[in-house]
């Protein structure tokens, strides 16, 4: 919605989704997320990168084994550095220093700067950050996925729930105006929001093509609270159904012709948001359309022992550090959702490579 002081375009109501910021919020999200890329480069002089690098470029299973890292810790920290110029991939196998990153990073160099970088290892943030690579989990207590058999998700907490579905939903109204004027979604009926959450993105897509007749959200009970307050507010609440369901076994709806999964893939290891992908796309009926957006790292070279490291983009790489510190999940490449859909036996129709704010990207997929 506007914000205070600015008044809306003629014609525009108060509670409308489809107008754009006056101000792209880009620049703002990036601000804030880039104090991560910073904690990722200070774990790897504490970690010591440089030096395990210093004599000879490494394989990614021998990097990883020396720095005593798990695999989505190895590739989130990795990608980070990769993304800063520090290291990069040699002979399409080897991860070794870039001769930026011999300079400031091994300890004896003339112009090391190691010393200086572990400074920052007294700060919070980094100190946090370094526990959740070492640890493979996210540090905070909360966790911000539903699984079945792990009780005390966020998502099912009463107080913290809102405030996290509140939170999402500021980004939501940043890029949704962007998103449904990328996606056309005329001819379609019937969307599913897969944890959809405030439901944002789906009521957008209400406001912007009179002719879909509804959208269902899949979520859970204290996020749909927020979500049918929101629904009200924006003028569709008759034309959304609100769904309270585990999503990893979730079932859809017959009539269901399209499905909506935006920044949620994100928040799962690899495991599970492989398995999501497949799941839902395996369900669409003929014709069926899936939509992914989420913020995708670089694809790397279909080259067999490649190491899984991409080389940014810079702030999306910053961005899978946050989500690495407080998620189960992280940023994912842009060819590993390539190889979930085909797995799901969509065809890849579109892919608009930063075309929303922030490094967001859409991957449209068919059911032939």
């Amino acid at each position: 919605m506007p914000s205070a002081g600015h008044s809306p375009a003629p014609g525009i109501a108060l509670n409308s989704l489809l107008v754009k910021p006056k101000f792209d919020p880009t620049a703002t999200l990036d601000r804030f997320r880039a104090e991560h890329n910073s904690q990722l480069l200070v774990a790897a002089a504490v970690l010591g990168l440089g030096t395990i690098l210093a004599a000879k470029p490494l394989t990614y299973d021998a990097l990883k084994t020396a720095l005593k890292l798990e695999d989505r810790a190895a590739q989130v920290l990795l990608t980070s550095i990769r993304a800063q110029g520090y290291i990069d991939i040699f002979n399409d196998r080897l991860i070794g220093l870039t001769e930026l990153g011999r300079e400031k990073l091994i300890p004896d160099s003339p112009h090391s700067l190691v010393g200086y970088i572990n400074l920052g290892g007294f700060s919070p943030g980094a100190q946090m950050m370094l526990k959740a690579l070492r640890e493979n989990k996210p540090q905070g207590g909360a966790s911000f996925v539903y699984h079945v058999d792990q009780p005390g998700s966020a998502l099912d907490d009463a107080t913290i729930a809102p405030i996290l579905t509140s939170a999402m939903a500021d980004r939501a109204r940043n890029i949704a105006p962007y998103l449904v004027q990328k996606v056309d979604l005329a001819g379609r009926r019937h969307l599913l929001d897969v944890g959809g959450a405030h439901g944002i993105y789906s009521y957008a897509f209400l406001q912007r093509f009179l002719g879909l007749q509804s959208a269902t959200i899949f979520d859970r009970k204290p996020a749909l609270e927020v979500a049918e307050k929101l629904a009200v507010n924006y003028g569709v609440r008759g034309r959304v159904k609100l769904r309270e369901v585990d999503i990893h076994c979730a079932g859809i709806p017959s009539e269901i012709d399209t499905i909506l999964m935006a920044n949620i893939i994100h928040d799962y290891d690899e495991d599970i948001a492989r398995k999501l992908v497949i799941q839902f796309g395996t369900a669409l009926r003929p014709g069926g359309m899936l939509i992914i957006v989420d913020a995708f790292l670089n694809p790397i070279p279909q080259i067999q022992g490649y190491p899984p490291i991409s080389d940014g983009p810079h702030d999306v790489a910053a961005y899978s550090g946050l989500l690495f510190s407080i998620s189960e999940g992280c940023c994912y490449r842009q060819d590993q959702y390539q190889e979930w859909i085909r797995h799901a036996g969509l065809q890849e129709q579109i892919i608009n490579d930063s075309t929303l704010p922030a490094h967001g990207n859409i991957l449209i997929a068919i059911k032939e």
